[in-house]
């Protein structure tokens, strides 16, 4: 059969379809997580054939399960098998002895060995990216014909670490980078020509790095969220409600780092009265990323539990619980520290019309003032977050932000449909030759 012309939901049937790889590089952390199976979601029900490879292959399938995607027959889970040491991870391995002979280690002081360990770790390897998509080719028996890699943040920027992705991997891919360089971009992989493209979490970066490089093709991609939810009440839940007992419920969620300004949430909540407020922290803490203020305010928080305040420091898996929670709070707080990127909080909020409060000076400031779905206040400033806080407890009637019109015009804007169109617009312009639709 002829292959698709377009790339829709009424294109044609799934035997013409090109087969797409979605590679996933981490898992583990729900919005990465959540967004695979999303983009999956979307191809699959367009009709197109998909290969999912990650590491979290039964996280996937459980969350497509919600679906009923799970048992697509044009979906292929891959296994995430260790691929075979290539030849430029032994030569990468025989300059990394020869470094330590050559400079070794007592010349540098612990912190900056400890530096030099704690990003050689963090970087993503792009050989393995390279190898990993060869075995998947392996396992599928046919090479796909396009490549998205959902997350490009760690891997490593420099033309050597790229030069063995060149010579092993000729298939045309993109990604997304979710904190994207300052234009111009230094990373390697923007020269190479397999690259098709890239898409960002910004309009404005969007427009920037087209503008930089216009042989490559980039896309804007709303921010959206998973608001789906339990078909009954958990337990979990029951109990929070209980606790708060018709106090106003905050809430602090996702992954717990130096972004989420724990010393400034503390602050907040020393100054906030217990009988009419209740503080929900939930999510996995990674004190190792804390500054010293966050980590001594959790530490006392932990060690004194106060009555209004309680915290879950893990990782839930099933995002269903974590939206649970926010549907049962008040307000949404999200006054990061220094936090200039896009953020699914705000979708959140909108999803279930609960009030945001934002830091003000970044892309969720202006975003939440844009659209009055909360307020945007200082990110040092506790005192003025209490007042904010005070201001959106108010009833509907009393207040001019937050309200039920002002969360539809985001929803419309940060939908699933939206976000839909522009992932398959990016797929018409950077995969269009490979994909069979010039």
């Amino acid at each position: 059969m002829a292959p698709p012309t377009q790339l829709s939901a009424s294109r044609s049937t799934p035997e013409a379809a090109s087969l797409i790889l979605l590679y996933n590089p981490i898992s583990g952390h729900g919005h990465l997580d959540s967004w695979n199976a999303l983009f999956i979601g979307f191809l699959l029900e367009a009709g197109w054939r998909v290969a999912s490879l990650s590491p979290g292959a039964e996280d996937l399938r459980a969350r497509l399960g919600l679906r009923q995607l799970a048992q697509h027959p044009n979906l292929k889970i891959l296994a995430w098998r260790t691929p075979a040491r290539s030849f430029y991870q032994r030569v990468r391995s025989r300059v990394t002895r020869l470094f330590k002979q050559l400079v070794p280690t007592a010349n540098l002081d612990p912190a900056q060995v400890a530096q030099l360990k704690q990003l050689e770790a963090a970087y993503l390897q792009p050989q393995e990216f390279a190898e990993r998509v060869a075995d998947a080719t392996q396992q599928l028996g046919t090479r796909p014909a396009f490549v998205f890699n959902m997350y490009m943040d760690l891997y490593r920027n420099d033309s050597l670490g790229w030069r063995p992705f060149r010579d092993l991997h000729a298939i045309p891919w993109g990604g997304i980078r979710f904190v994207p360089s300052s234009v111009p971009p230094d990373e390697a992989y923007y020269a190479l020509s397999s690259l098709a493209g890239m898409c960002f979490l910004d309009e404005q970066v969007q427009q920037a790095y087209s503008a930089a490089l216009p042989h490559k093709r980039f896309e804007y991609l709303p921010d959206v969220t998973d608001a789906s939810l339990p078909a009954t009440a958990s337990e979990f839940v029951l109990d929070l409600k209980k606790r708060a007992a018709g106090r106003k419920i905050v809430f602090l969620g996702g992954t717990i780092g130096s972004n989420k300004n724990l010393s400034q949430w503390f602050a907040l909540i020393a100054q906030a009265n217990p009988a009419q407020w209740f503080f929900v922290q939930l999510g996995e803490v990674h004190e190792q990323n804390l500054t010293t203020d966050d980590l001594s305010a959790y530490r006392q928080a932990l060690a004194t539990t106060p009555e209004n305040v309680f915290i879950y420091p893990q990782y839930l898996p099933d995002e269903r619980t974590f939206n649970e929670v926010i549907a049962l709070s008040d307000i949404i707080f999200a006054v990061y520290r220094k936090f200039g990127i896009s953020s699914n909080m705000p979708g959140k909020a909108a999803a279930f019309e609960k009030p945001i409060l934002v830091a003000e000076g970044y892309l969720m400031g202006a975003r939440v003032s844009a659209y009055q779905i909360g307020l945007a206040v200082p990110e040092d400033d506790s005192a003025k977050m209490l007042q904010a806080l005070t201001t959106l407890a108010q009833p509907l009637a009393s207040r001019e932000v937050a309200l039920p019109k002002h969360f539809a015009a985001y929803r419309q804007d940060f939908s699933h449909d939206a976000l839909k169109a522009k992932f398959f617009h990016f797929l018409e312009q950077a995969g269009a030759r490979s994909l069979g639709l010039t």
